[in-house]
């Protein structure tokens, strides 16, 4: 009889805790990119990307679940104002964990600026 070892590697433990990336694409080259990370999927790094190029990020946490936008983000015909904000909510057993973005989009239509707001990303606290 053989017996086989369940190499650590690639035990269900190592995999619970592995970062869950979500994208929210906000045009052809930005975009919005989460990463979860925690054994309770309790923290957020979002980053916006202009192409390969990242521009900003923060890191979110249960005791800092807000990060605000220090200055405008200026990506060609787009921008994000400063002052717009990521919010982090810690999943749980009976709600999903989630980020949105409160921001104003400015673009040469709206030159103004539009708000923006959505749930830029989402995930169940077993994922």
């Amino acid at each position: 009889m053989t017996l086989f070892k369940l190499d650590e590697n690639y035990a269900p433990s190592s995999f619970a805790a592995a970062p869950l990336v979500i994208s929210y694409v906000l045009s052809s080259t930005v975009s919005i990119v989460t990463t979860v990370s925690g054994d309770a999927r309790q923290y957020a790094t979002v980053a916006i990307w202009n192409g390969s190029w990242m521009v900003w990020s923060a890191t979110l946490t249960q005791a800092e679940p807000t990060a605000t936008l220090p200055s405008d983000i200026i990506l060609g015909s787009l921008t994000i104002k400063k002052g717009g904000t990521f919010n982090l909510q810690i999943p749980t057993t009976i709600q999903p964990g989630g980020i949105t973005a409160s921001l104003t989009l400015v673009t040469p239509n709206n030159p103004a600026g539009i708000p923006f707001n959505a749930t830029v990303a989402s995930w169940p606290l077993s994922s």
